[in-house]
C-alpha cells in the first residue's frame, strides 16, 4: 500500500493503527508469533519526503498461505486490507501469492528487450507509479485518482467489485490468490489479465513489450494522487536540503541491535530495489554452506544468510557496498542494486569473479567478464538515476572514488599504524544542508598523531578525554594542510599515492599549530556510507527537471 495522505494530522495514525487491529485473526501482522505468520513494515514519510514522490508505504507478507484456503478467510482478509487502505488513505494497492509475485519478476527479468537484458537477468522489474502499475493481482485496491482518471472503464473488470467509504475501488481479477500457472513464458499469457489491457490500455501494467508513457498518460500522476488524498500538489522537484539527520527508512514495531538492523535494511535494499541480477551456472552441485563460508573469509566482511528467501547478504561496514547472492544446486545469482555510487560495481564484480573462479561457475559469453560487468551495472546505474524523481544526494566522481578507496585500506593502515596514531574514518558530508555537492571530512581530536587523507574538510575537537571533548569547529584541508606542512611526513599507500602522517614524535611539536588553526562553524550534515550517486554532471541534466 502507497499513501501521500497528510498521516501526521491529529488523529490520522491513531485510525490507521485502529485499522490494522482491526481484525483479530490478521492484527500484528508486522511481527506475529500466530498462525497464519507474518511479518512487514510500516514507512512513514516526513513531510519533505512526501514532496520528493517518496509516498508513505505499508508492506506486510503472511507465511501461512494455506491459512487463507477458504473462501470466508479470503473475504476476511479483503475486508481488513480494505479497511487498512481506506484508513491510510492510499492511492493504491494490491495483495498476491509469493509465488505469483516471484513469477513476475523472473519473467520481467527472462523477458528483457534487449540482448544483455536477457543475458544477465537485467530485465526492469520496479514500477514507477506515476507511469504505470506492476501488475494484475487478486486483489487490487485503486484510489479516488484512479477511479476518477479511469471512469466507467473500469465497471465489469475482474470477478467482483466494490466501491470504498474513500472513495476507490476494490477489484477482485480472480476468486482466489492462488493462481500460479507455471507452464506460461510470458505475464500477459493469462487470460483473466488481457480484460483489463482492452479496458485500461495495453501500457497501463508492465509487461513483456509494455511501452512505458510519461507521467500521468496511463495513471494519474502523484499530484493527482496528493490533491485525492487533501495534501497540497508540488509544483516542481527541487534540489535538497537536508536540516537533520535523516530519519530511518523504515519504522518497525520492534527493537533490533544495531548490527541486526543494518542487515535488515540491507536485504530491504535488495529485494524492493531494482537492480542489475547476474546468474552464474554449474556443472556441479554449489555447495552453498561453502559459498557462505568463502565469503566470510574476507577480510572486514559481514555476511549473513541464507535467510528464508535463499538470501544472503554481503555488506562491507567500511565501504557500504551491499549486494545480495541467491543460491541454488546449480546457480548462483548475484543481485546489485541501482542507484548507487560507481565502486558499488567495481567491488561486488570482483567479489563474483573471485566466486566463480573458486567454484568453477561460468557466465557466458567470457569466462571472467569483469570490466564487462561494470559497464553493464554502470549503464543501468545511469538510468536509474535518471528516472529517480528524488533529488538524490550527489559527489563528485572524483571524491567518490578517493573516499571508496581510503575506506577499503583503512582497516590496513590501522594496523601498519598500530594503537598510537589515529586512522579517521572519511565521512561524506552536506555543507550548510546541501545534498548536491558532497564533501569529504574528518574529525581530528587534540593534536594527536594521525594520518591526514585527502578531504576537503576537517574538525577540530579540544579535550583529551571523550566526557570533555568540545568541537572547536572546522577547518579546511588546505589551511590544516599548511600549519601541519613542517611537522608532517609522506606515507605511500597503495592506490591513494601519498598521505600525511603525524607521527606521535612529531605530535607534541605540532600542537601549537592545531591550537592556533582558524576554524568556522560547524555546519554540515553527516550523509551514510554509500546513500549517495556519483554520475558525472552531464549524465544528470535532467533529475532535477
Amino acid at each position: 500500500m502507497v499513501s501521500f495522505a497528510p498521516l501526521r494530522e491529529t488523529g490520522r495514525l491513531r485510525a490507521l493503527g485502529q485499522a490494522l487491529e482491526s481484525e483479530r485473526d490478521l492484527a500484528y501482522i508486522f511481527a506475529r508469533q500466530e498462525a497464519p505468520l507474518g511479518e512487514g513494515d510500516l514507512y512513514v514519510a516526513d513531510d519533505r519526503r512526501l514532496e520528493r514522490d517518496m509516498p508513505h508505504s505499508i508492506n506486510a507478507a503472511f507465511r501461512d498461505p494455506e491459512w487463507f484456503s477458504s473462501k470466508e478467510r479470503l473475504r476476511t482478509l479483503a475486508a481488513y486490507l480494505t479497511r487498512v487502505a481506506d484508513a491510510a488513505s492510499a492511492f493504491y494497492a494490491y495483495c498476491g501469492s509469493g509465488d505469483v509475485l516471484d513469477q513476475r519478476v523472473k519473467l520481467l527479468q527472462r523477458n528483457a528487450e534487449t540482448i544483455f537484458g536477457r543475458l544477465f537477468r537485467g530485465g526492469r522489474v520496479m514500477e514507477e507509479l506515476n507511469r504505470e502499475l506492476p501488475d494484475i493481482y487478486w486483489w487490487n485496491y485503486f484510489g479516488p485518482a484512479f477511479v476518477k482518471k479511469w471512469g466507467s472503464r473500469l465497471d465489469g473488470l475482474g470477478v467482483r467489485q466494490e466501491s470504498t467509504p474513500a472513495g476507490a475501488r476494490v477489484v477482485w481479477a480472480t476468486e482466489t490468490p492462488s493462481v500460479l500457472d507455471p507452464r506460461l513464458k510470458r505475464l500477459e499469457d493469462y487470460p483473466w489479465k488481457k480484460p483489463f489491457y482492452t479496458a485500461l490500455g495495453h501500457d497501463t501494467f508492465m509487461r513483456e513489450g509494455q511501452k512505458q508513457r510519461s507521467t500521468g498518460e496511463a495513471v494519474p500522476d502523484f499530484n493527482a494522487h496528493r490533491v485525492a488524498a487533501g495534501t497540497a500538489p508540488v509544483s516542481s522537484v527541487t534540489n535538497g536540503r537536508v536540516q537533520s539527520k535523516v530519519m530511518p527508512r523504515v519504522v518497525r514495531l520492534r527493537d533490533l541491535r544495531p548490527e541486526d538492523a543494518e542487515f535488515e535494511e540491507a536485504r530491504a535494499d535488495l529485494i524492493e530495489n531494482e537492480g542489475l541480477d547476474v546468474r552464474l551456472t554449474a556443472d556441479k552441485a554449489l555447495p552453498i554452506d561453502e559459498v557462505v563460508r568463502w565469503l566470510k573469509s574476507r577480510n572486514e566482511i559481514a555476511v549473513r544468510g541464507p535467510d528464508e528467501r535463499g538470501l544472503i547478504v554481503y555488506r562491507n561496514p567500511d565501504t557500504g557496498v551491499v549486494a545480495g547472492f541467491e543460491a541454488d544446486l546449480v546457480a548462483l545469482r548475484l543481485r546489485l542494486p541501482w542507484p548507487r555510487p560507481n565502486f558499488f560495481a567495481r567491488e561486488a564484480m570482483a567479489v563474483l569473479v573471485d566466486l566463480a573462479q573458486k567454484f568453477e561457475l561460468r557466465l557466458p559469453p567470457h569466462p571472467w567478464p569483469l570490466r564487462e560487468l561494470v559497464e553493464l551495472w554502470e549503464k543501468g546505474n545511469v538510468e536509474a538515476v535518471r528516472r529517480s524523481r528524488e533529488a538524490l544526494p550527489s559527489m563528485s566522481p572524483e571524491r567518490s572514488e578517493r573516499w571508496w578507496l581510503y575506506q577499503s585500506r583503512r582497516q590496513d593502515l590501522h594496523r601498519r599504524m598500530g594503537e598510537e596514531v589515529f586512522v579517521p574514518t572519511l565521512v561524506a558530508v552536506a555543507p550548510r544542508g546541501r545534498t548536491d555537492d558532497l564533501r569529504l571530512h574528518i574529525t581530528w581530536t587534540d593534536a594527536s598523531p594521525f594520518v591526514l587523507p585527502n578531504c576537503d574538510l576537517v574538525t577540530l575537537v579540544d579535550g583529551r578525554r571523550p566526557s570533555a571533548f568540545k568541537v572547536r569547529g572546522t577547518a579546511t584541508y588546505a589551511a590544516v594542510q599548511k600549519a601541519l606542512e613542517p611537522h608532517l611526513e609522506s606515507m605511500s599507500v597503495d592506490g591513494l599515492g601519498t598521505v600525511g602522517l603525524l607521527t606521535p614524535t612529531r605530535a607534541k611539536e605540532a600542537r601549537r599549530a592545531f591550537l592556533e588553526l582558524p576554524t568556522g562553524a560547524f555546519d554540515h550534515v553527516e550523509v551514510a556510507p554509500a546513500k549517495w550517486v556519483d554520475v558525472s554532471p552531464p549524465d544528470r541534466l535532467d533529475v532535477f527537471s
